[in-house]
């Protein structure tokens, strides 16, 4: 069953708060929270729903400080290097979550009722399956940077699809890919535009013009 669009022309959430990081790099906390005020305050506080959702699902985990800042650092490219900053990450999703509460409970006048979890029945192995088939890619790229290296990105990734939220799973998939600029076929992306709409997602969160695809790769 699809879920309910979240159209807001763009990557949503917190994968879409690590796509603004993308340069300029920057290791100063005032303006990496700064930053997190803006995204919140798009569309007249629009995006802090789904930042807020997705912050107080994987601070509701049981993923460690490492596998979160592991996240952060792929999906960031390491433009805001949380170790640089002797931040790890569950303390910097916490501080995220406090920005996007306060920008949400100002848009509704009141405390903000979380939102229930997406249905994403018989979803999660999809997701999952897409992991497996970039797995070696992914490991190459990201554990193997020359100087944005993050390990373990991939086991992190599993279990965020695993007990988190799919749909946050594959959102964070798709940043990271494009943050190390892995190569992605044709037939690939046809896929994730397909498991896309299936989570309610824009085709925009997909293909954004980040993805490097490579047409020989079929």
């Amino acid at each position: 069953m699809k879920q309910a669009s979240r159209r807001l022309g763009s990557d949503i959430g917190l994968s879409g708060l690590m796509k603004t990081f993308h340069y300029p790099r920057t290791n100063r906390m005032s303006i990496a929270l700064a930053h997190v005020g803006w995204f919140a305050e798009r569309e007249g506080g629009a995006f802090a729903h789904q930042l807020l959702d997705d912050t107080k699902r994987l601070l509701a985990s049981d993923l460690s400080g490492p596998e979160l800042s592991a996240l952060w650092q792929a999906g960031t490219f390491r433009d805001f290097d949380l170790e640089a900053c002797g931040i790890e990450g569950r303390q910097w999703l916490t501080w995220i979550e406090e920005i996007a509460e306060y920008r949400t409970t100002w848009n509704v006048g009141g405390a903000p009722v979380p939102s229930a979890p997406p249905s994403a029945r018989g979803l999660a192995e999809a997701v999952l399956g897409e992991i497996a088939s970039v797995g070696q890619d992914l490991e190459s790229a990201t554990a193997g940077h020359a100087y944005a290296a993050v390990p373990g990105v991939a086991p992190a990734l599993r279990r965020v699809v695993t007990e988190v939220d799919p749909d946050l799973g594959f959102r964070l998939l798709l940043r990271v890919l494009k943050s190390y600029f892995v190569p992605v076929g044709p037939t690939r992306v046809v896929r994730y535009h397909a498991l896309a709409e299936l989570l309610g997602l824009e085709g925009t969160v997909v293909e954004d013009g980040d993805f490097n695809v490579r047409r020989d790769l079929g």
